[in-house]
């Protein structure tokens, strides 16, 4: 059934202390998120209620509901077309002015982001720059797996749509560097141009007629790696230009000075540190494939859903893209999708063992997309909060992940799919067999432990 936008407007509005206590809202692929001026006015077990809300979480400043993918933006829309709430980064909406009272819960949200923990704010920063790439991801990357299969099946004989279908799955990755700049400049502080004309510098093909030292420079080394690096450089540099330089000449200097400086710089020094880096996690993740197989795929499965707990498997993105650089397939991204599997089979065991009709309806929601690899719905409204599963879900995502390592699975995709979407995006055949494998053996160990270990069922309510 579809959610109802109206009953879960009016409860989330009544719950967070009414439109006049909200001073700003927005919403991710999962989660309708906002900030509050009074947090005594929040009935957080309310929110907890409403039906359709598969978990609360709470982080910073922020409330967030998880309320799965297009209902997020649904339900966004349908605040804001009635209201005129700020966007969480304080600014009003276009056409909206901003309301004198909003000013001292976005000074508070200020002193908060300021104090918080350092990791947070740099997977948060990561997070920035990437996330807003993941639709193109998936639609590319769905592409690109259909037309494998197809280029194999019913359109062996026809390698022109085949190669149509190549080139409609690879668009997001032709101009990946300039749009991970333009990100990563505007993330760090710097003019988004800017960080632009740094991917350009390091990806425009003539550089190749470039020597030093005897040597031609390489277009494109180090990848997403270096263009991040040169950004964060980059940008410092500009913000200290900006505030040296004085009087209007400070327009045409500050980009000149910057480009000028940062780009013989880029080429001379980052460039290569970023492709020693980016050639060393290559060589070192093969290593620990190849010699830790089952141990470290465990390892590596059990860890990720607490990641995603704690908001840093963020961090993670820039590795699996420049795995799909520097190898052609990522190897790590379907031991980390485990994880998805174990939630899976715990929640199934957590729906034939709970009594309480609310909780039933929650797991039904959520595991149409949890099997399709969004598992905040499941991680936070089923597993996390009775604990015991979430452990369970670990447990399970390890075993799976054994199974992937050791069988060598690769995605023919840096990320962006998972779940059991993820079987029409893998590198060949043979990962898609023991994908599959590695897939039901952790939703079986997760469903199993579960099961075994038990958990405090919550007590029913009336209330939705």
């Amino acid at each position: 059934m579809p959610a109802d936008l109206q009953y879960m407007y009016e409860k989330i509005l009544a719950a967070a202390g009414g439109a006049d206590n909200i001073s700003a809202l927005g919403c991710c692929m999962t989660r309708l998120r906002f900030t509050v001026k009074d947090e005594a006015l929040v009935d957080v077990e309310a929110l907890r209620r409403v039906q359709d809300v598969a978990g609360y979480f709470y982080s910073g400043v922020q409330h967030q509901l998880i309320v799965g993918p297009s209902v997020s933006t649904k339900l966004a829309a349908y605040f804001n077309e009635r209201h005129n709430f700020n966007t969480l980064d304080g600014k009003p909406r276009v056409g909206v002015k901003l309301r004198p009272d909003d000013f001292a819960a976005e000074s508070k949200a200020a002193v908060k982001r300021k104090y918080a923990s350092p990791i947070s704010r740099a997977c948060g920063k990561i997070g920035n720059i990437f996330l807003p790439l993941i639709p193109a991801y998936i639609g590319c990357g769905l592409i690109i797996g259909i037309g494998n299969i197809l280029s194999k099946t019913l359109l062996v004989n026809d390698p022109n749509m085949v190669a149509l279908l190549e080139i409609l799955g690879r668009g997001i990755f032709f101009y990946l560097s300039a749009i991970v700049g333009y990100n990563a400049n505007k993330e760090f502080g710097g003019s988004p141009a800017l960080g632009l004309a740094f991917a350009g510098i390091l990806n425009t093909p003539s550089l190749a007629n470039v020597t030093l030292f005897g040597a031609s420079f390489v277009p494109g080394k180090g990848g997403v790696l270096a263009v991040l690096l040169v950004c964060w450089v980059g940008s410092w540099l500009e913000k200290k230009l900006r505030n040296s330089i004085k009087g209007s000449m400070e327009m045409f200097l500050t980009p000149m000075l910057t480009i000028l400086i940062v780009g013989p710089l880029s080429l001379v020094l980052i460039q290569p540190l970023a492709g020693w880096l980016s050639a060393g996690l290559s060589d070192l993740t093969q290593s620990m494939l190849s010699r830790g197989g089952v141990l470290v795929g465990a390892l590596l499965g059990g860890m990720f859903l607490p990641l995603v707990m704690l908001g840093i498997h963020q961090s993670l993105v820039p590795i699996h893209q420049q795995l799909m650089d520097s190898l052609g397939s990522n190897p790590l991204f379907p031991i980390l999708c485990m994880a998805g599997a174990g939630q899976v089979g715990a929640a199934f065991a957590v729906l034939f063992k709970t009594k309480n009709p609310r909780f039933k309806t929650l797991i039904r929601n959520a595991l149409p997309v949890g099997l399709m690899g969004v598992g905040e719905p499941l991680i936070y409204g089923v597993t996390l909060p009775l604990f015991r599963p979430f452990v369970a879900a670990c447990i399970g995502a390890a075993c799976g992940g054994a199974v992937v390592a050791a069988f060598h699975v690769a995605s023919g995709i840096p990320f962006g799919v998972s779940g059991l979407v993820l079987l029409l995006a893998l590198a060949n055949m043979h990962s898609v067999v023991f994908y599959a494998v590695g897939y039901l053996v952790a939703v079986l160990a997760g469903f199993l432990c579960t099961w075994w270990m038990g958990f405090d069922d919550p007590p029913s309510d009336q209330e939705n």
